[in-house]
């Protein structure tokens, strides 16, 4: 089913395995055979995360549908989350909970983000004396 889902983002976004293979180190060959699901071995956690990284560098957003993609696919064919590498897993649980946040909060989780950023990863919502 992921490997599915994962042919189905890139037809929607245009991506081709050539421009994945470029940015993620992966054979053009082992992602083919992944799309098409016909890999015996599948792929491990680290190479879907690269092929993630490597769709969402080349289409910004393409990742986050490829995550709602198996959200909504998890929904209708039973707990898809549990198959999920762990990486996704969180990114699915942030999505979800980002998702569920109005504008006014979602203002203000992306201001704590950029205070974060700006400061070097460090950031506290403590009151300076």
């Amino acid at each position: 089913m992921i490997s599915e889902i994962f042919r189905e983002t890139l037809e929607h976004y245009g991506i081709t395995g050539k421009q994945i293979s470029q940015i993620s180190g992966v054979s053009e060959n082992h992602i083919s055979e992944f799309r098409r699901g016909k890999s015996k071995t599948g792929v491990s956690t680290d190479v879907l995360w690269k092929l993630l990284e490597a769709m969402e560098e080349i289409r910004p957003g393409s990742c986050a549908y490829f995550c709602s993609q198996l959200a909504k696919a998890g929904g209708s064919k039973g707990n898809i989350v549990s198959e999920l590498p762990k990486q996704l897993e969180s990114l699915l649980e942030m999505q979800n909970f980002v998702d569920g946040l109005s504008d006014d909060r979602l203002a203000l989780l992306l201001m704590v983000v950029a205070g974060r950023i700006k400061n070097g990863g460090k950031y506290s919502c403590q009151k300076s004396s």
